[in-house]
């Protein structure tokens, strides 16, 4: 099988006074929903689903681990803006998927499970798979998990639940779904049921508050000198890059980012400060070191590890902090701003644009002076042999001097996380993409299989992952295998779970055995399917890309141990052990 990265499909209409399969009628639906490929893995209770997907034209991308469909269909919807869309079976399924749905739902990414369920008829008898209330009570798990959750207890509405659930999650701020589907309601027949679709515009920015924070950024005399912008997630998923490089530009205002948010703001652009909190180089924390008089935070996260641990600086003792995001749940959470506001981020900041006075020449004077005046902080340099094993810290640019700058990085977790996000300057929101909202092992893996089947040949992704996330999920590169997805999966191999070994070291002077087995990846992608190579020397890095160009290729990176970098998490974790 190979990729059809001109798949088609065309609604079919269904007769107004004839009773049809209800799992037709969901096939419908999710063409409606422009879905042309459903992510997943068969079963008994979902076959009618997977069986009208078939009849519907419905491209069935078959994975090795039901997490791992999920993982992909949320690269799926990074990279196309539709909704991804999981189909698994009842029981083990449904729950195999939990740890992907929670990811995607944290990291604010339109995904729905649907889920197979065992007969109706059979709730509280302990029937096989049982997820109801009497048996694995799914709905009870799900629930916390998602943006939107049911379990389809009529026919005639099994339909329209799976097309309010599409409607919620394509609203911002994303999430995920999960819908419940008995097995005798997919398969039965009924009239069609027509519903209007959910339509919602959103939270409208309020006017009053807008032209308070445009007098605050620039141009009254009240205005700050040195003020800073960082953004996060929902910045990036709101897509508003364009409108906040305007706004830096015309109020000379630095801009940081966390790692979830980095590529929003070009990272070459010199009011760049780069990542602040886990995978930073340190600009971002030494300019907020010094006094900041404003800090206008957009669509962040504020958890442990995008903050370094809820660093006191990012709430300026002396000035003031404006915290925007279409998520409420995010508002005040960590920091208590002086001004805030819930709503459209991207209507937010237009409206903030256009209310902007013009500033000062004196106020543009002075922030230039202000940040001249800061000086980052110097890096260790990064050796060069070409040998293995390799220096991490180089793998990154080597990758993007051969690839160039066009392609998509998209990180597991891990060391090779920080070495990519310290070494990796990107100018793209698509071109840097990381799973912190749970942060589970395999994650770069599947969404990097997602984002690649969304390309076909069109545009590259980089893979980039660690031996231990290679030995949890790697199976599931056999899905790139069978489908001809031509990703390229860069292999961070030390042998060791790295991060973890490093945190130990560093919270307790010492460590358990957390080595790898000697696994030579190459050899394990090869049975896999893959074209796979070992790198034992950087310089046959560019003639191995070339020479698998456009095929699947995994490449296994040996790397130096006992080169670490900076972990804030780590100060996080040691806080609890004074």
């Amino acid at each position: 099988m190979s990729i059809n990265s001109s798949h088609k499909f065309v609604p079919r209409a269904v007769p107004a006074q004839r009773e049809t399969r209800v799992a037709d009628q969901i096939a419908e639906v999710l063409l409606r929903h422009r879905i042309d490929r459903v992510f997943g893995i068969p079963g008994g209770t979902i076959s009618p689903v997977f069986d009208a997907l078939y009849g519907a034209g419905i491209e069935m991308v078959t994975c090795q681990h039901e997490t791992m469909a999920v993982y992909a269909a949320a690269g799926y919807a990074r990279a196309t803006g539709s909704p991804g869309v999981v189909a698994v079976t009842s029981g083990p399924g449904a729950l195999n998927a939990l740890t992907g749905l929670a990811s995607a739902g944290r990291d604010e990414l339109p995904v729905m499970v649907l889920s197979g369920e065992s007969d109706m008829g059979n709730f509280g008898r302990s029937p096989l798979q049982d997820g109801s209330a009497s048996g694995l009570d799914l709905m009870t798990m799900v629930r916390p998990l998602t943006k939107f959750a049911e379990l389809a207890l009529r026919p005639e509405r099994a339909p329209t639940v799976v097309d309010q659930g599409l409607s919620v999650i394509s609203q911002q701020p994303h999430g995920a779904a999960f819908v419940s589907l008995p097995v005798n309601l997919t398969h039965s027949s009924v009239l069609p049921s027509r519903m209007p679709a959910l339509i919602s515009r959103g939270l409208e920015p309020d006017l009053a508050t807008c032209r308070q924070i445009a007098n605050m950024l620039g141009g009254t005399a009240d205005s700050a000198t040195r003020p800073a912008i960082m953004l996060g997630i929902g910045a990036k998923r709101a897509g508003v890059g364009q409108l906040v490089l305007e706004i830096a530009e015309t109020l000379r205002i630095p801009v940081f980012t966390d790692i979830e948010g980095k590529g929003v703001f070009p990272e070459s652009h010199p009011l760049s400060l780069g990542v602040f909190g886990v995978g930073n180089r340190g600009n971002a924390h030494a300019y907020m070191s010094e006094p900041v008089d404003l800090l206008l935070t957009i669509g962040c996260r504020f958890d442990d590890t995008t903050t370094a641990g809820y660093a006191e600086v990012l709430r300026p003792e002396y000035g003031q902090m404006i915290q925007l995001d279409h998520d409420p749940h995010r508002m005040g959470r960590s920091y208590a701003p002086d001004l805030a506001m819930c709503a459209d981020l991207g209507r937010t900041l237009q409206l903030i644009q256009e209310l902007l006075p013009t500033p000062t020449p004196q106020l543009i004077l002075q922030r230039d002076r202000g940040a001249r005046m800061f000086r980052p902080r110097p890096e260790p340099p990064a050796t060069f042999d070409s040998k293995a094993p390799h220096d991490p810290r180089i793998i990154a640019p080597a990758l993007k001097e051969v690839i160039g700058p066009d392609a998509a990085y998209c990180c597991d977790i891990g060391n090779h996380m920080l070495f990519t996000a310290q070494n990796l300057a990107v100018e793209r929101p698509d071109a840097f993409w990381v799973s912190l909202g749970l942060g589970g092992m395999g994650s770069g893996i599947g969404t990097a299989i997602g984002m690649q089947l969304a390309y076909g040949h069109l545009s590259q992704v980089v893979c980039v992952c660690g031996d231990g996330s290679m030995m949890m999920c790697g199976n599931e590169l056999a899905t790139c295998a069978r489908y001809g997805i031509p990703l390229i999966v860069i292999v961070f191999n030390d042998r060791h779970l790295g991060m973890v070994d490093q945190g130990f070291r560093s919270l307790y002077g010492r460590s358990p055995n957390f080595q790898n087995p000697d696994i030579d990846f190459s050899s394990y992608g090869r049975s896999l399917g893959l074209n796979a190579e070992r790198l034992n020397d950087l310089a046959d890095l560019r003639g191995i890309i070339e020479q698998y160009q456009g095929k699947p290729l995994l490449i296994d990176v040996p790397i130096d141990p006992n080169i670490s970098t900076s972990n804030p998490r780590v100060d996080i974790l040691s806080s609890g052990h004074d």
